[in-house]
């Protein structure tokens, strides 16, 4: 069974080397959106739904109520009960770009990570953009890494 959670932004692993990169101008964007990240991944990890999404973007917000996404998560969980078991999670990339397919244009950093759920292996993909309250994820995917 293929499983697939998107919420905000539909971003796959092909969006973050479409753009290029500025690291130099950037490395600092770059760093405070990976906290943010991390900092929004510890929540989920705790099961802290309601909080994530308080904690989102106003677009993603826009895209998805708090009640649908803890619904939606809640449900992946139940039919992959794999996703409760979460051993590790590294690091593969983050990047910055000004635009991304159906999002409006602004500031975003795709921060890609590899996750470690008991035996298997996920990629996990969190777009933050940035706005007036700083660095907020606008959008969240995951997939098993043998169905990329």
């Amino acid at each position: 069974m293929r499983i697939l959670v998107a919420v905000g932004l539909l971003v796959g692993l092909s969006v973050v080397s479409s753009q290029p990169l500025q690291a130099q101008s950037n490395e600092q964007a770059v760093d405070a959106a990976k906290q943010a990240a991390q900092e929004w991944l510890d929540l989920f990890d705790a099961r802290k739904l309601e909080a994530t999404w308080e904690n989102a973007s106003p677009y993603f917000k826009s895209q998805i109520s708090a009640e649908q996404w803890v619904a939606r998560i809640e449900q992946m969980r139940t039919q992959r009960s794999v996703l409760d078991s979460l051993r590790s999670r590294s690091l593969v990339a983050a990047r910055y770009t000004t635009s991304l397919p159906k999002a409006p244009d602004g500031e975003y950093v795709v921060v890609q990570y590899e996750g470690q759920y008991a035996d298997e292996s996920w990629a996990e993909t969190v777009t933050l953009k940035k706005g007036s309250e700083g660095w907020r994820v606008a959008g969240y995917f995951m997939k098993p890494t043998d169905q990329q």
